[in-house]
């Protein structure tokens, strides 16, 4: 990956930054079936002025230098050791491109476009990301994102792209932008960029926090559990969402739904944000797999969520979440006994020290021989058949290049053999849903997504019932 040396070789210092080896994880889970890319675009009525993009970007995304800075690896006889370097033949240019979408200019149009772009990889010889901007979406622009998770997690890299917003179409700076990334409910430990709590309890490094929690001794066993948890892990239950990978991919989104009917649910239901939205995503899986003819009574799968575990005041551009695996009660048929079946999961993931131990075992991972690495990543990937994340975005509408931001949809990169990705994003009072899948696997990722839509308004009808009831 990236400038190679030789054995003994040393690259050139200028420039140059040792990569963290928590990032160095994320470069190595790389596969040419799954790159672990982060994607997403930003919807705009009125179309982008592409001179005027690039501007916005060369004031505000490039004050960080890792946006300048390619990986460059020196290969030892025992160890490979990577690095950032600011990459000499540096154009932002050559990093936004400008395409025209072709007729009719649809979402599906759309759609089959971005799935084709995700696909192809990132020059390794240049800084890992590219932005292009499409024309002729529904008469306006879509400015669509890639950027590779080795550069920074979702927490780091909202905050990033959102400072490249306006609060207002003459460039005044967006109110709450700063607080994107941050989370939609307060918990002990919360999925989807869950962090801990943000008051006194919430500690600093994870580090710390596990080498604290060890030294607990009511803890170590805990931690010790945990870990043969893992180890032990079984596959997950053979659904249409299980089996062999392969490079094609196919990419849905849902229309926003009203942030305030989730939260209406949620009181009314005893639940939390997350529940409401991953309870109607777990029914709508299950709804997928009747109409492949399969039978999910009884069956659970497993979601990695990826969990935030950085302080308050850490806006490192770097990765700071761990993993913990989420079961998605599929085979529960009702749906409130599907939500609160959620609900438990959810409850025993906030008391669970498995974020921490998996944070410790990713930053492993990082220094480790490659083919070692790999073959970890592997055999979790197998226990798991899709990955779940919760992004909470601004709360008010904002800007870009002096149009307005209307739809934000992001897709979450999987891993190894994982077929499926689920991203939830919450914008100005809106919640959107982002479903990649394997071609090969689930073709259709609409036909999840309006199935989810439906799980939705029928807990939003039963929440309206139950209210009604009690009134």
């Amino acid at each position: 990956m990236g400038q190679f040396a030789e054995p003994g070789e040393h690259i050139p210092m200028a420039g140059r930054e040792p990569m963290s080896s928590v990032d160095r994880a994320w470069l190595l889970m790389d596969d040419p079936t799954n790159p672990m890319v982060i994607n997403g675009f930003w919807i705009f009525r009125e179309p982008l002025n592409y001179e005027h993009v690039l501007a916005v970007l060369e004031e505000r995304l490039l004050v960080h230098e890792r946006f300048r800075q390619r990986v460059v690896e020196d290969r030892g006889a025992f160890r490979t050791r990577s690095y950032w370097q600011t990459d000499p033949e540096f154009d932002l240019r050559a990093h936004v491109e400008r395409i025209v979408l072709p007729a009719p200019g649809d979402t599906e149009t759309l759609n089959s476009t971005v799935a084709r772009l995700l696909t192809v990889p990132l020059d390794l010889d240049r800084p890992l990301w590219t932005f292009t901007l499409i024309d002729g979406y529904e008469g306006g622009s879509v400015f669509f994102a890639r950027v590779h998770h080795c550069i920074g997690d979702g927490a780091a890299l909202v905050r990033v792209l959102f400072a490249l917003t306006d609060g207002s179409a003459d460039g005044e700076g967006p109110e709450g932008a700063a607080d994107a990334g941050r989370p939609l409910t307060r918990a002990a430990v919360r999925p989807g960029t869950a962090t801990l709590p943000e008051g006194g309890s919430r500690a600093g490094k994870p580090a710390s926090l596990l080498s604290r929690a060890a030294r607990g001794g009511q803890l170590v066993g805990k931690f010790v559990a945990v870990l043969a948890k893992l180890a032990s892990m079984r596959t997950d239950d053979k659904t249409a969402f299980k089996g062999e990978v392969g490079v094609g991919k196919a990419v849905a989104w849902s229309e926003g739904i009203p942030l305030d009917d989730v939260k209406f649910v949620k009181n009314t239901m005893g639940a939390t944000v997350n529940d409401v939205l991953v309870a109607a995503m777990a029914g709508a899986l299950r709804k997928y797999v009747e109409t492949r003819g399969d039978n999910p009574e009884g069956k659970e799968i497993r979601a990695m969520v990826p969990v935030d575990i950085r302080a308050p005041d850490d806006t490192k551009l770097t990765n700071r979440f761990a993993l913990v695996y989420l079961p998605l009660p599929i085979g529960v048929a009702d749906p409130i006994d599907r939500l609160f079946e959620t609900k438990r999961n959810m409850d025993a993931i906030k008391q669970s020290p498995e974020a921490l131990v998996t944070y410790q075992a990713i930053a492993g991972l990082g220094v480790v021989s490659d083919s070692i690495a790999r073959g970890v990543r592997g055999y979790y990937a197998d226990k798991v058949s899709a990955v779940l994340t919760n992004v909470p975005g601004p709360s008010q509408k904002l800007y870009f290049a002096g149009q307005l931001l209307e739809t934000i949809v992001f897709w979450v990169p999987q891993s190894g053999s994982i077929g499926v990705g689920i991203s939830i994003f919450s914008y100005a009072g809106q919640v959107n849903i982002g479903l990649i899948t394997d071609r090969g696997l689930a073709p259709d990722p609409d036909t999840i997504i309006a199935a989810f839509e439906a799980e939705f308004e029928c807990l939003l009808r039963l929440a309206r019932l139950r209210e009604a009831e009690a009134g």
